[in-house]
């Protein structure tokens, strides 16, 4: 299995620059604009990415970079090179919680090699939490391993929500519905911070109606290194848009089978 130790230091180091970068706009009421699919993006988005785009190109060069406000690009500017490995980065995961000073909000580095994360690091500065994984070398909380909790009977387990209207956009509301109904207890932690704790073990199931490649790149790899499972709601591998399912691995095919049942 390839050693992936320098692309991981390389990542925890432009993920915490780039949270500097933000935290300089956080609580400072950064210009915010809506994007053609009516999401917000900050100037702090903006610059947040330039940095991490900037180090990638002088650190990787011959790779490609996939960030949310700038799209698919070679490093080194230009068109993506097909088949170079590629480092997704969400500047701001949380953006609306940055916009109005909730501090649960995280900057996304993740690279993939082969369309597989293979190194992923969520760093969320305002919680002063860092969560870090790289294929074969497990997964980390504030440089502590972490491992999903076991719990084996939904009546037992903690399930954590994205944004409730997302659910009935996407005819997914019965779900969501039964999975509160049947669960020992639920929460609306929405965006990175669901999944990290599904994996650090202080939950069991993190669902979202709808993610990008670049909300859950490096999430994949810190749930799977940490034991757990990240895939569409249906139990297929992510591919790059639509429904997110985290779990401690050993719900996983309950829940996909509710869901099956809910549509």
């Amino acid at each position: 299995m390839p050693d992936y130790s320098s692309e991981l230091q390389f990542a925890l180091d432009v993920a915490r620059i780039g949270g500097e970068v933000a935290g300089d706009h956080y609580r400072k009421d950064p210009q915010g604009s809506r994007k053609d699919d009516g999401t917000w993006v900050t100037e702090a988005d903006i610059a947040t990415e330039a940095a991490i785009r900037a180090h990638i190109a002088s650190a990787w060069p011959t790779h490609n970079v996939l960030g949310e406000e700038e799209g698919l690009t070679s490093a080194s500017g230009g068109e993506p090179v097909s088949g170079a490995p590629t480092w997704v980065v969400d500047p701001i995961d949380g953006t609306n919680n940055f916009m109005s000073e909730i501090p649960v909000w995280a900057t996304l580095v993740a690279l993939r090699v082969d369309d597989r994360s293979v190194v992923g690091v969520a760093h969320a500065p305002a919680l002063k939490e860092t969560y870090d994984a790289a294929i074969g070398a497990g997964a980390r909380f504030n440089g502590h391993r972490i491992q999903v909790d076991g719990v084996g009977a939904l009546e037992d387990a903690t399930v954590f929500f994205g944004g409730e209207k997302g659910f009935y956009r996407h005819d997914l509301e019965h779900l969501r519905a039964g999975l509160a109904t049947e669960s020992w207890r639920s929460r609306g932690f929405g965006d990175f911070w669901g999944h990290v704790l599904v994996a650090r073990g202080a939950g069991h199931v993190m669902l979202e109606p709808s993610v990008s490649l670049w909300d859950v790149a490096a999430l994949e790899i810190i749930l799977e290194e940490a034991g757990g499972r990240l895939t569409h709601i249906d139990g297929s591998p992510f591919s790059g848009k639509g429904t997110c399912l985290s779990t401690n691995g050993v719900l996983h095919d309950a829940v996909v089978a509710m869901a099956t049942a809910a549509r």
